[in-house]
């Protein structure tokens, strides 16, 4: 499955930590990402494109991106018309500001985009 981002979800331990059972690899997203505040159950995960957040990982549930292509009906932002410009893009897509990991989002969806 391939997230609205553009992520790969059989690459994530959390998705994967979900489908297989793997209660590890919850926990170690937990111990690299919780910041202390969270637990594994925070990482359970079914993919972003699942309608119950309660099932989607705490930090995907409440993605922009993701909230961004439903309300518009997209499968994946990189597909909608306003994606070089759009607002929610601009803090992925590179401007000296974003994070390697936002950075990588809007490369991943550029990438869908291009590829089809």
């Amino acid at each position: 499955m391939i997230a609205y981002c553009g992520i790969n979800c059989d690459e994530c331990p959390s998705y994967t930590g979900t489908i297989t059972g793997d209660e590890t690899l919850l926990a170690k997203m937990n111990e690299a990402f919780g910041n202390g505040k969270t637990d594994a159950t925070d990482f359970v995960c079914l993919g972003c494109k699942y309608d119950d957040v309660k099932l989607i990982a705490t930090d995907c549930a409440r993605c922009a991106i993701r909230s961004c292509a439903k309300a518009k009906g997209k499968d994946f932002c990189a597909t909608c018309d306003e994606f070089e410009t759009c607002d929610t893009m601009k803090p992925y897509r590179g401007d000296g500001t974003a994070t390697r990991d936002k950075r990588n989002a809007f490369l991943r969806a550029k990438n869908i985009r291009a590829n089809g």
